[in-house]
């Protein structure tokens, strides 16, 4: 059986019985609505790393060794002298209401640092601050701010997020001496605020996205049917193949995150497309006086043929955001992808069985409609629109100047080529997320005590931790700060046994295993613990890194010292800026790859359809030229890439394609009875309507991102919202200009070649 005898099928079968395929339908979305309940929200970085990625598995073998990262809850003291008796009172009994919550393993504060030193707090002051400065001098990085760690003794995610509201709880109702303010960040804290942010998103941009679909329908449909409140049927199979979709998210495992949460409005733009063809198709059969089922069933078996070429080419593009192997960019492929499946169902089966269940009871009333419609159009068949008059000038400067447009769509793609290795990266996941948050504005200012995206950690193994091992280690790091022109400092368990023989009088490190012995046991246990896990050893190198290239270059540098300067046992660099820099890494090899794997598939698709390398070269000729124009765009704006705005070259691909295979097809109808430069502009006047109502839908799903509080989507709807207008532009003019021009060169090819025989 093939595809059109199947939509015959399904189309006589809505045809028959509307009422059971509405009531089927309304069982599947009312299942979606309760499966959409137990969707789940996440965030952060994982979803950015498969699970085999080497560099991410190295992070979190790290966080796993040293007890730091994730599991961390941070609280910023703050005051005019944090180093006093009263506030370290205060915080040795917080800290005590602290691990007496549940998930809660410990704390450590400067306070509880100096507290173990002594086995008590000494009452004298000037101890404190001694002390202070000589074991808990990175928990106080000036005098009037202090830090406390929480660490949390679960790696359930939700549970992490459940102790940070209760830790949030127990300092907002302590008692804190005068002029002294808390405040709890780190990444549990951070997760909780993003998620509550991301449903926030959501609410703003689907509402932004209906609002902006209503008064696109209102201005471009509702002069196309016969009842204007039908003009809108489209947004409502938009908004339930959301709902269908939404609802089958947590069946497949895919949760709500900061990427995912912008495929959902921008659906409703997408999927408003094929309802408006096919309730436009069945409008224009109802006027011309069929009956209600035979305009179903032409409807269907037209138009649903007609627009799965655009679905099949924008699910490849969505589809090829998984072959990067970046779960978050293949989850948003995935459920792109899967939303445009649903809306193309839901059309051809919801749609029609709604509109003939309003035609059913009204049929004489709707002949009268008719009737009354085709007298309005006649009164104003002379009059010119303002679209009608931009598309007669587009196409007679298309017509007239098919070269100059093709010489400017070939500077604009040289440029862009030359602009896109121009457009910087953004990879600090912080910047993706609302700047505004009280967690992520905390958070960017504890990176700079615990470390933050300027920290490299070097972790080494060796068989002993022995005073020799430590002092080959200390050698080793200062080598490297003096090397290394981006990292200023470092800190380490060799710098914190210095201090404390510096207190006694005594230089360098100790010579003896047994002294060494004595330092480590008269430490606080969280202190050492974060450079000796086993035997591993773990040495912080502060950087001025702040690029791209910059965390790529020192990564590699810092691996080529170690080598080097011979290290015999095994060891990795980690941390932040070694996380950002594998994500650009991935993003602009990934980017390489979506979009090879689009273009690919897109022309095997083609040429099986037109069995024509000109045809199916020349749509991608146009949407080759909107690349160029993003990349432009980008690198005139100073737009940064992110993770979401990698994936547009292959996304563009297949969404604008859909208009250039549109004017291709028209084009070459018109050019069996016109000349070329008439069947130009006959195919741009008449189709250019179409597809303009078509891209002005999608822009507005896209367009609707940019209402979005995460800067990572905002940046995505503005990159997407320039793609789809370009692609549009690119349909009426790249287009019809390519296929007037090698017209005329085969001509003159043919010409030669007769020339030559007759010769």
């Amino acid at each position: 059986m093939t595809f059109a005898e199947l939509l015959e099928k399904i189309a006589h079968f809505v045809a028959k019985r509307p009422g059971l395929v509405i009531s089927l339908i309304s069982i599947v979305i009312i299942l979606s609505a309760i499966s959409a309940q137990n969707i789940t929200l996440t965030s952060g970085t994982e979803s950015m790393f498969s699970e085999k990625n080497v560099i991410y598995k190295q992070y979190k073998l790290y966080q796993k060794d040293f007890g730091v990262g994730a599991e961390d809850l941070f609280i910023l003291i703050k005051g005019d002298d944090v180093v006093s008796l009263e506030v370290y009172q205060y915080l040795l009994d917080l800290q005590k209401r602290i691990e007496s919550v549940d998930g809660v393993s410990g704390t450590v504060s400067p306070a509880s640092i100096v507290a173990k030193i002594y086995g008590y707090l000494p009452p004298d002051e000037a101890k404190v601050k001694q002390a202070t400065g000589l074991y808990a001098s990175d928990l106080v990085p000036k005098p009037t701010l202090a830090l406390m760690i929480v660490h949390l003794g679960t790696s359930d995610k939700t549970e992490q997020e459940e102790v940070a509201i209760e830790v949030e709880k127990v300092i907002k109702f302590s008692e804190p001496p005068t002029g002294l303010t808390l405040q709890l960040t780190g990444s549990p804290a951070l997760s909780y605020q993003i998620e509550r942010e991301i449903g926030k998103s959501l609410g703003i941009t689907m509402m932004a996205s209906i609002i902006l679909m209503i008064l696109i329908l209102f201005l471009t449909f509702s002069g196309a049917v016969r009842k204007k409140y039908t003009a809108f049927m489209p947004l409502l199979i938009s908004v339930l193949s959301v709902q269908v979709v939404y609802g089958l998210m947590p069946v497949l495992g895919i949760s709500l995150s900061e990427h995912t949460n912008g495929a959902l409005p921008m659906l409703i733009g997408l999927g408003i497309e094929y309802g408006a063809q096919l309730q436009n198709r069945y409008e224009e059969e109802r006027r011309e006086g069929r009956g209600v089922d035979q305009s179903i069933v032409i409807s269907v078996t037209r138009t649903g043929l007609a627009i799965v070429m655009a679905l099949v080419t924008t699910v490849i593009g969505f589809m090829s955001m998984l072959a990067p192997g970046i779960p978050a960019m293949a989850q948003f492929g995935i459920v792109s992808s899967l939303g445009l499946i649903v809306a193309y169902f839901l059309t051809l089966t919801l749609l029609p069985a709604i509109l003939k269940t309003i035609d059913r009871w009204n049929d004489r009333k709707q002949r009268q409609d008719s009737i009354v419609y085709k007298k309005e159009v006649g009164g104003v068949v002379g009059k010119v629109g303002m679209l009608e008059r931009v598309l007669s000038t587009v196409s007679g400067l298309t017509a007239s100047r098919p070269l100059g447009i093709l010489v400017f769509a070939s500077l604009i793609v040289l440029f862009g080529l030359y602009a896109a290795p121009q457009i910087e990266l953004e990879t600090n996941y912080n910047k993706y997320v609302p700047q505004n948050m009280p967690a992520i504005q905390r958070f960017n200012e504890i990176e700079r005590v615990v470390g933050g995206q300027s920290t490299y950690t070097l972790v080494l193994a060796t068989d002993e931790i022995n005073a020799e091992t430590l002092r080959k280690i200390d050698e080793m790091t200062k080598y490297i700060v003096s090397k290394e022109e981006l990292v200023y400092d470092y800190s380490s368990i060799t710098k914190l046994i210095e201090g404390v023989r510096k207190a006694y009088g005594l230089h360098g490190l100790p010579e003896s295993d047994a002294e060494l012995t004595y330092i480590l046991s008269s430490l606080p246990k969280s202190e050492v613990d974060r450079y000796i896990s086993g035997n591993l050893v773990a040495i912080h190198f502060s950087s001025n890194a702040d690029t791209q290239d910059e965390f790529i270059s020192l990564h590699k540098s810092l691996e080529k010292d170690v080598e080097f300067y011979g290290w015999h046992g095994g060891f990795y660099v980690t941390g932040s800026p070694v996380i950002y820099g594998e994500m650009g890494r991935l993003m602009t090899s990934g980017q390489t790859t979506m979009t090879v794997v689009a273009y690919i598939f897109i022309i095997l698709l083609l040429l099986g359809v037109y069995r024509s390398l000109r045809k199916a070269v020349v749509p991608l000729i146009a949407i080759t030229s909107v690349i160029g124009v993003m990349n432009t765009i980008m690198f005139l704006t100073g737009t940064k890439q992110t993770m979401m705005s990698i994936a547009l070259n292959s996304i563009t691909l297949g969404l604008g394609i859909d208009f250039s295979i549109h004017v291709l097809e028209r084009y070459f109808e018109e050019r069996q009875n016109f000349s070329p430069v008439a069947a130009v502009r006959r195919t741009i006047e008449r189709t250019g309507k179409a597809i303009t109502t078509s891209a002005l839908t999608m822009a507005g799903g896209f367009g609707s991102l940019m209402f979005s509080t995460f800067p990572i989507m905002q940046n995505f709807g503005f990159i997407a919202l320039i793609a789809i207008i370009f692609s549009l532009i690119a349909a009426l003019t790249v287009v019809p200009a390519f296929l007037m021009l090698t017209e005329g060169l085969d001509v003159r090819i043919s010409n030669m070649i007769n020339s030559s025989r007759s010769t």
